[in-house]
């Protein structure tokens, strides 16, 4: 009778043992796997700063502005005109003038010096640059090949004379007065507060804070082309790119291995 008793006691005390296991001992579940471990993906950005040099690439400079001025800079070297042939600026006007639109490049290294905004003359227009002239007192820009003359301390402060080197399209901005100076109306709060650069009388005015290193990167004789609509019925720079022309593309966006500097 006690052996029975003993019997049931233990019989009630194991299946209670089992039905906790049962209970709380979690079970996977079909529906809800266990999360997978993701690999951390690592994304290299080149960063393009302001200030110091940069490498040059398609999507910094357009391809046809900016064979359009290695076409011009090659003529300005056959024809002597360059002292300074380090340096090449490339100025588009077929971008409007509240992005950054002009580049200054470093040659012999492949590298963009600086990338900024530049203005438009009063009647070139307001945001898109429409109408160019080479004539005294039109107030228009002038597009084509210029080369950068003498530094001097003008009416905006030190500022930077250039010469046409292209007669009936920007041989007079010498006698204009068409200069590179600084201006409040290229400052990048304007040019937010208002949605584009105000205008000058047909000079490349700039951002006063960035002037000064501007002026002392191209001065001395280098090149600066204007690109625009009228330079596609230019001979000097609407063909396709000499040998040399294409070396020279290649360095900058950094096609070829070789180096190149005339």
């Amino acid at each position: 009778m006690k052996n029975n008793k003993l019997v049931s006691i233990l019989v009630s005390t194991l299946s209670g043992c089992l039905l906790c296991l049962t209970l709380f001992i979690p079970h996977a579940d079909a529906s809800n796997p266990s999360p997978k471990v993701h690999k951390k993906t690592v994304v290299k950005m080149t960063v393009r700063t302001k200030t110091t040099g940069t490498h040059a690439s398609s999507s910094s400079i357009p391809a046809e502005a900016l064979k359009y001025a290695i076409n011009g800079y090659r003529w300005a070297v056959k024809h002597h005109e360059v002292s300074n042939p380090a340096v090449l600026t490339v100025v588009n006007f077929n971008e409007p003038s509240y992005k950054k639109r002009m580049w200054v490049i470093d040659l012999k290294n492949g590298r963009i010096l600086m990338h900024m905004h530049v203005a438009q003359g009063k009647n070139t227009g307001a945001v898109y640059a429409k109408r160019f002239s080479n004539q005294p007192g039109s107030l228009e820009s002038s597009p084509g090949i210029f080369t950068t003359a003498n530094v001097y301390d003008g009416e905006h402060g030190e500022s930077l004379r250039v010469n046409g080197l292209e007669k009936g399209i920007n041989n007079n901005v010498y006698s204009r007065a068409v200069v590179i100076h600084p201006a409040w109306y290229v400052t990048p709060s304007f040019i937010k507060q208002n949605g584009y650069a105000g205008r000058s009388w047909g000079c490349f005015a700039v951002d006063p804070a960035r002037a000064d290193q501007f002026i002392h990167a191209i001065k001395g004789g280098s090149v600066l082309f204007a690109y625009a609509a009228p330079e596609k019925h230019d001979p000097r720079v609407d063909h396709r790119l000499s040998s040399k022309g294409e070396q020279l593309y290649d360095a900058i966006e950094h096609r070829s291995t070789s180096h190149w500097f005339l």
